[in-house]
């Protein structure tokens, strides 16, 4: 029996040490550096597979005016975001009782407020999974609005994204009928339509659901934001111009890269196969998609380029499309770090 209350003694006392904040620390360090060395494995086997001699080949060979033109879209991007998270918070701005017509133009934020905040998002979404750095948006907005309406927006913003992304993915298959198009674009557009669905016509507070005081209050406050939207249709334009000139500019980049490793495939070739990899990199079990978006974008181009050009196109976008713009956005970051000392 002593030996029994020895053992529970132990237990109990190596539960008060490990706090809260301790077990969170270390999942989330144990998580990083599972989903970094699954990041390293895949991009290692993509290299593996490649025949040296002709990637070099295809280097020295690349078009540089192509590639030139894939980083200067890439400037582009920043911009789009604000204007399309702007377009959120604009039909944001027309609700708040503070609210007023000026405030509802201007998107309820400064554009330069809003830009440093989509660019230290970039940042973050370099070396986080399925575009988590988003939510350092909801937190940069939490002092011009709350938490709750900050995640909100950002909820909503990524909603209207895969919504146009869906139609996109559709439109290009109507080129180039590549099947991955199609049904990457219909699961989108299908499922976006659900979310709108519950968020629009389903009164969370009214069904009755075991839902604790703080949540059901966001959930209430989120259908609120998404209904006041959907009747703004000036901030539906700019929430949806914005998305597609993002989704535009993206696939203008992929299409790049193809016409500066590759052979002259149509712009709709890169539009149909694209949205797909884009998910594939959305998913948890890497470092900002590094490996398991490369690793579609090959499979998927494989049927019209070879592998080596595949590749160079799939690093290419993460080199351009993410690494490139967290290198611009690093100075911002630094600033605002100096900033709030």
């Amino acid at each position: 029996m002593l030996a029994r209350r020895g053992s529970s003694a132990r237990r109990v006392t190596f539960m008060n040490t490990c706090d809260p904040s301790t077990v969170r620390r270390t999942r989330t360090a144990v998580m990083s550096a599972a989903a970094l060395a699954v990041s390293a494995g895949l991009v290692a086997w993509l290299l593996a597979r490649l025949d040296a001699a002709r990637t070099l080949e295809l280097l020295r060979r690349a078009d540089t005016a192509w590639l030139a033109l894939a980083a200067a879209v890439v400037l582009t991007n920043p911009f789009l975001m604000v204007v399309r998270w702007r377009g959120v918070l604009r039909a944001q701005a027309g609700q708040s009782v503070a609210g007023n017509a000026a405030g509802a133009a201007r998107g309820g934020l400064p554009f330069s407020v809003a830009l440093r905040a989509v660019l230290i998002a970039n940042v973050l979404n370099s070396v986080l999974p399925s575009k988590a750095g988003d939510l350092a948006k909801a937190l940069y907005l939490k002092r011009h609005g709350g938490l709750t309406r900050g995640l909100g927006s950002v909820l909503l913003e990524r909603s209207v994204d895969f919504l146009v992304l869906g139609a996109l993915s559709m439109a290009g298959y109507g080129i180039s009928r590549v099947a991955w198009g199609l049904w990457t674009g219909a699961a989108l557009v299908a499922g976006v339509a659900g979310v709108f669905a519950l968020m629009l016509a389903v009164p969370l507070e009214r069904l009755g659901l075991p839902i604790p005081g703080r949540a059901r209050a966001a959930a209430v406050e989120f259908g609120a934001l998404w209904r006041g939207w959907i009747v703004h249709p000036a901030a539906i334009a700019q929430t949806v111009g914005g998305s597609l000139g993002v989704w535009l500019s993206n696939g203008l980049i992929v299409f790049a890269l193809i016409r500066a490793f590759g052979p002259p495939l149509p712009l709709s070739f890169a539009f149909s196969v694209y949205p797909t990899a884009i998910l594939a990199g959305l998913v948890p079990a890497t470092v900002s998609g590094v490996g398991t978006r490369d690793a579609a974008f090959v499979f998927l181009l494989g049927a019209r380029m070879s592998v080596e050009e595949a590749t160079l196109v799939a690093l290419g976008y993460t080199v351009i499309g993410y690494w490139l713009l967290s290198l611009i956005s690093l100075p911002v970051v630094w600033w605002e770090l100096r900033r709030n000392r």
